[in-house]
């Protein structure tokens, strides 16, 4: 117990008072942005609670949206993020595995790219995308993916994406040897697949398949042709819509010059 003068009466020892001092806590507002389910700029505003003011919702919904931490993706059918960039690239967003109700479900139609032996080659946003990068239409892509094709553009093509998928024996059994040839018709090397020969002679993939299936007339500066003949005919190639112009007739019209030369 302290001591207590009997003169004062007053507390001798007793010990200091300790006296709390509030902290205020330091809160950071960040810019944020309202952006088109595209990525385009539309608005900056000061900060959450401005922006929540001018679209009359909750600034907690628009906190979470502008921190893109994968848990609200939009808020008032926009994408918002912190700062003020002109654009953001909503790519990576729609190759996210993700679901529920949102506005950019409709956007989000990944496709999925399968050599013929069932593995992955790559995957794109939807079909325009794919078509673009293979080089060949979106309604092809989109009859394999219907059911009404095996593949185009000399891949299968799928929704679901996976590292390796299960090919239809159909597939396999169409795939006939295919075979390269000169200008003139001569058989220079037979292949397993279209694929194969991509990677042997580095012609493209497609423009191989193409020209195996009569799309086109050359590819590489090649004929090609399904089986493994010895020679073909190239003046029934004249009948061939693309022949006008093209790199065979060109050769052709070459040696009948070198043969009238000849012959003088």
């Amino acid at each position: 117990m302290p001591s207590i003068d009997p003169q004062d009466n007053i507390l001798q020892d007793a010990p200091p008072v300790k006296v709390k001092k509030s902290r205020k806590k330091l809160t950071t507002t960040f810019n944020v942005s309202r952006y088109s389910l595209s990525g385009k700029l539309l608005e900056t505003y000061a900060n959450a609670r401005v922006a929540a003011e001018a679209l009359n919702t909750s600034q907690q919904y628009i906190s979470i949206a502008a921190r893109n931490s994968g848990k609200v993706l939009t808020a008032c059918g926009y994408l918002w993020r912190r700062g003020h960039a002109t654009e953001i690239d909503i790519k990576p967003i729609l190759k996210e595995r993700w679901y529920g109700p949102s506005p950019l479900a409709k956007q989000q139609h990944i496709i999925g790219q399968y050599d013929l032996e069932g593995n992955l080659v790559n995957t794109y946003t939807n079909t325009v995308e794919a078509g673009k990068a293979v080089g060949v239409h979106r309604n092809g892509i989109r009859d394999v993916i219907k059911g009404r094709g095996m593949t185009y553009g000399g891949f299968i093509w799928s929704k679901t994406i996976k590292k390796k998928i299960e090919v239809d024996p159909k597939v396999t059994a169409s795939k006939a040897k295919i075979s390269q040839y000169d200008l003139d018709g001569r058989w220079m090397r037979s292949y397993k697949s279209c694929l194969e020969a991509a990677r042997e002679t580095n012609i493209d993939n497609t423009n191989i398949h193409l020209a195996v299936h009569g799309q086109t007339l050359t590819a590489g500066g090649f004929l090609w042709h399904k089986g493994t003949k010895l020679r073909i005919n190239i003046n029934e190639l004249r009948r061939h819509p693309h022949y006008p112009k093209s790199l065979l007739e060109r050769h052709m019209k070459k040696k009948r010059a070198a043969i009238a030369e000849s012959t003088k």
